[in-house]
């Protein structure tokens, strides 16, 4: 039990020892985004992350273009993805199921990052496919 709650906190630590926050536009809207942009942060995502506030969630980013999947293997939450072109505009936005493993694949190889937010946040926030993210 002790090792497992050990185990845990350093989960907790390490979260937050290893990522960045950015914030980034998208039509206007800013956001805050935890960045994943080593293949560690990308694999573990938001796993373990019980919710977020309103305007965040999670950037992952790569360092070429290319069909990007993604997966919900322990995680939680409700959440919509947005796949980001090297134009630096959403190509597609869909809709992941909490803790599947089912991979969630763009359309297009032409992506170079994605970014999570709760579920139907782009919907509500009038988000959609061709607006312009500006990442700094």
């Amino acid at each position: 039990m002790i090792i497992r709650i050990l185990f845990l906190l350093f989960a907790a630590i390490s979260l937050n020892l290893s990522s960045k926050e950015i914030s980034v536009s998208i039509a206007n809207k800013k956001i805050s985004l935890q960045v994943a942009d080593t293949h560690e942060l990308r694999a573990r995502g938001l796993m373990g992350i019980r919710g977020l506030n309103e305007d965040e969630g999670m950037i992952f980013l790569w360092p070429d273009a290319d069909q990007r999947c993604m997966w919900m293997k322990n995680t939680s939450i409700k959440l919509s993805i947005a796949f980001i072109n090297s134009n630096q505009m959403i190509a597609e936005i869909r809709d992941l199921e909490p803790y599947s493993i089912d991979s969630v694949c763009s359309r297009n190889s032409d992506i170079i990052s994605a970014i999570e937010m709760n579920r139907d946040w782009f919907v509500k926030n009038n988000i959609r496919v061709f607006s312009k993210i500006n990442i700094p």
